[in-house]
């Protein structure tokens, strides 16, 4: 008579408590394995977006050697070294990063394994590098370009055309408005003519030899204004 019998919980008390477990745990498997897939993307896209995974195909390898010659390559006093990705990959947002990876990505792979990697023509390609290097992938990195060419008549007088939608280049028969490499041809990989198969005619080394000289000399006699301070 002194004990209290101990009432059972309601059945739909129970299922809705047995529900909101294994809902807890499907949330937390489903955040887990999508942490887990984020970080693999993130680590596969960061492997895949550097000179070392690039040049492991032997038809970039004339591409490494002039791109370890320029710049952007880690040549120079900078410390500054750009990957491929930065260039060749477009920054508009994420998604067309990502989306632009995929299809680089899967047109590369046709190409070694149902055509010959070997028979194309790398000088004529350089022609049509508007359609490979991004300027959204240059201003990823060069944000305060306008201000930062303030002291460079002829660069600012440029650079303010450009981002202002008033610098156009003729391409073909039509105008268009300028990309970054209309005006800067060869950057990125310096002398990349003379590495690609097969050699270029003559006069086409001697154009870009004389235009390296000039760009060295523009840079040698700036250095030489920096150490006088004039």
């Amino acid at each position: 008579m002194g004990t209290e019998e101990k009432k059972e919980e309601p059945t739909e008390e129970v299922g809705r408590r047995k529900k909101v477990f294994i809902g807890t745990v499907l949330l937390g498997a489903g955040l887990l394995a999508g942490l887990v897939i984020s970080y693999v993307i993130v680590e596969v896209v960061k492997l895949t977006g550097g000179a070392q995974f690039c040049k492991s195909c032997h038809v970039m390898v004339p591409m490494y050697k002039a791109y370890s010659k320029d710049i952007h390559g880690g040549w120079g006093d900078s410390g500054f070294v750009a990957h491929c990705t930065d260039c060749h990959l477009n920054h508009k947002s994420t998604i067309h990063y990502l989306l632009n990876k995929v299809q680089v990505g899967l047109h590369d792979f046709k190409v070694y394994v149902f055509q010959n990697p070997d028979a194309i023509d790398w000088h004529g390609k350089r022609e049509h590098r508007r359609h490979f290097v991004y300027d959204s992938g240059c201003l990823h990195c060069h944000e305060n370009l306008l201000a930062a060419t303030m002291n460079k008549k002829r660069a600012f007088i440029a650079h303010k055309a450009y981002f202002s939608g008033k610098l156009v280049v003729k391409i073909g028969e039509h105008k268009d408005k300028a990309h970054c490499v209309d005006c800067h041809k060869h950057v990125g990989h310096k002398d990349l003519g003379k590495y690609l198969p097969p050699p270029p005619p003559e006069h086409k080394l001697i154009e870009e030899s004389e235009e390296l000289i000039k760009e060295s000399i523009e840079i040698l006699e700036k250095k030489s204004k920096e150490k006088t301070g004039h």
